[in-house]
């Protein structure tokens, strides 16, 4: 007579190899998007404004004429004045910490920015920058701390470049990290 498993008496499942988690070390040509979420809040809107004025200012800029024709639109000026999303979309600059100082390590592809005013007080900023590897073996090599041998390239550019490094001097606000992902684009 065989033995039949009563109601909690389950066989034994089949012997199965352990799954690894696969720790993407990064190869050469790949492209890589990290993105960033952060809650800004002020403390100081006419700083942050005026920071931001001033970088606007001193920025170069290509006038490609009247993208829309309605006439309440705002230029960059008025819109800074009256927004501290828009201040904060002039005044950070995504790239702090990734270009020119990994320049030879990586190339830089995209860069993308946005940021919301959801209260008069609370902005929230989303950049994100895709990056192609060009020299991973450098990159490893000038990565401050000790050599990992199995650290995955998220891991690795994370500790590289500070992902928060653009909001470290912003002036009239504090702010609060949310998220931090690094995806391996196609």
């Amino acid at each position: 007579m065989t033995e039949q498993p009563g109601l909690f008496a389950l066989p034994d499942p089949p012997t199965a190899a352990p799954v690894q988690a696969s720790r993407d070390r990064g190869r050469r040509g790949e492209h890589w998007t990290r993105t960033v979420v952060a809650d800004l809040h002020i403390v100081n809107g006419r700083a942050l404004r005026d920071a931001a004025q001033k970088v606007l200012a001193e920025s170069v800029t290509i006038n490609l004429g009247p993208a829309d024709d309605d006439p309440d639109l705002l230029d960059d000026h008025e819109e800074i004045a009256t927004s501290n999303a828009a201040a904060i979309r002039w005044w950070i600059d995504p790239t702090t910490g990734i270009w020119p100082e990994l320049a030879e390590m990586l190339r830089l592809d995209l860069v993308d920015i946005d940021a919301t005013d959801e209260t008069t007080l609370r902005v929230r900023a989303r950049w994100s920058v895709t990056v192609t590897i060009t020299d991973i073996r450098l990159l490893r090599s000038q990565a401050p701390g000790p050599d990992l041998p199995d650290e995955s390239f998220p891991d690795l550019w994370n500790r590289t470049a500070d992902p928060f490094a653009p909001l470290t001097r912003l002036p009239g606000a504090t702010w609060e990290p949310i998220s931090v992902a690094v995806t391996r684009g196609r």
